[in-house]
């Protein structure tokens, strides 16, 4: 066994779920954002990656709605971070 860290679940279709419930809103509430960070937080093994979803999470208690623009922004670079680092480290 390699010390690459495994997905747990593909984030994938999360992702891709997550972004058709965004598709045609432009804020959506802390609360909405936390249920998905959950499901993503679950989804990856621990590292860096888990880490950034943490923060993320730990964001959420302290605001009422976020742009989707931000959201997106944030998928993007989560699954670049994936798909570009298999050592899932930082840059």
């Amino acid at each position: 066994m390699t010390d690459a860290p495994q997905l747990l679940i593909p984030i994938e279709p999360l992702v891709a779920s997550w972004r058709a419930e965004l598709n045609g809103q432009s804020s959506v509430s802390a609360s909405g954002v936390q249920d998905h960070l959950l499901d993503l937080w679950g989804a990856l093994p621990d590292g860096e990656t888990r880490t950034v979803v943490e923060r993320w999470l730990t964001e959420t208690v302290e605001r009422h709605r976020y742009e989707v623009d931000d959201i997106e922004r944030r998928l993007d670079r989560l699954v670049e971070s994936l798909e570009g680092s298999p050592t899932d480290t930082e840059e």
